[in-house]
């Protein structure tokens, strides 16, 4: 998909405010003393959804391994993101951010072949039919972390934190599946929806090079065991970077890049049953489903320090 003009700029304007940050250094720059600082901007992410897995299936006797890796990508749309911070006191502070990724898509499966080994008794391979999945992924994040500064002075702050996060997941699927010499088409409708909150950890390193410059970076982590939104195995990571320029005392304009990922996991188990008119199986399987959602891109808006 071709870039809009949206994206490019920010895209610019990212190196180019590190280097001006960077040639714009002072001996020593001006603290702030603003205690509230709110940031609005528009996110332009991509996101790429990968499925990957292995198993065994039996027919009492006999065993077969297989295995599949799948990876779809999506195109870019713009959405809302927000970040706040409020400063308690000189080292601590509260930090929030949220994040809303939604997207439309179509992807296409063109199938392969299963190698039963000596499985149904032929041994001949089992051809896998394509498929069409026309689906709606969804994705929101709302975190809320407490900071202390363990090392600050005039022109650099390192904080480490703690804090909750509320995560709403969705997907929702029609699925449309070629017909092979074993099985009819098929058509299929999936909604699959999980929140709630979790604890998580957080760190924040913050420079200001300059009396209207600030340059961040910012980190996020978090298990899926450790908050009661999901049953599957997985964690929660994402990383940000943020150049910043004040305008005026209150206001200011900024540009960044953000990334985040999540990885989820999960044992699964069933029985295969051949069609009618076939004398043979069922067939038990069982083994693990791995989904990896990875969005990310660059984002640019407006701050507002009071």
């Amino acid at each position: 998909m071709s870039s809009t003009p949206f994206r490019t700029l920010a895209l610019a304007a990212l190196p180019a405010a590190v280097v001006l940050a960077t040639l714009a250094m002072p001996a020593q720059a001006q603290s702030r003393d603003d205690r509230f600082v709110l940031r609005l901007s528009a996110f332009n992410p991509e996101a790429k959804l990968g499925f990957s897995g292995d198993g065994t299936v039996t027919d009492g006797t006999d065993e077969a391994t297989f295995g599949f890796n799948e990876t779809f990508s999506t195109g870019r749309e713009w959405r809302p993101r927000g970040a706040f911070g409020f400063r308690i006191s000189d080292r601590q502070a509260l930090v929030g951010n949220y994040y809303d990724y939604r997207r439309d898509e179509t992807w296409n499966y063109g199938g392969t072949v299963l190698d039963p080994g000596t499985i149904g008794g032929s041994g001949e391979p089992i051809d896998i039919p394509a498929a069409r999945i026309d689906g709606r992924l969804s994705f929101s994040l709302a975190s809320l972390n407490y900071e202390y500064s363990v090392v600050k002075n005039d022109t650099f702050q390192w904080g480490l934190g703690l804090g909750v996060t509320y995560a709403e997941l969705e997907a929702f699927a029609n699925g449309v599946s070629e017909g092979t010499d074993l099985v009819d088409p098929q058509f299929e409708t999936v909604r699959w929806k999980r929140d709630g909150f979790s604890p998580g950890l957080h760190t924040r390193l913050t420079w200001m090079p300059a009396e209207r410059w600030t340059v961040g970076l910012e980190a996020q982590y978090l298990d899926t065991r450790w908050g009661d939104f999901l049953d599957e195995r997985g964690h929660f990571e994402r990383g940000g970077l943020i150049v910043e320029y004040m305008v005026t005392e209150r206001f200011g304009i900024h540009a960044g890049y953000d990334w985040f990922r999540l990885k989820l996991s999960d044992d699964y188990k069933g029985t295969a049953r051949a069609p009618e008119g076939i004398d043979a199986g069922p067939y038990p399987y069982g083994g693990k489903l791995t989904g990896d959602l990875k969005v990310h891109g660059p984002m640019a808006g407006v701050t507002f320090r009071f």
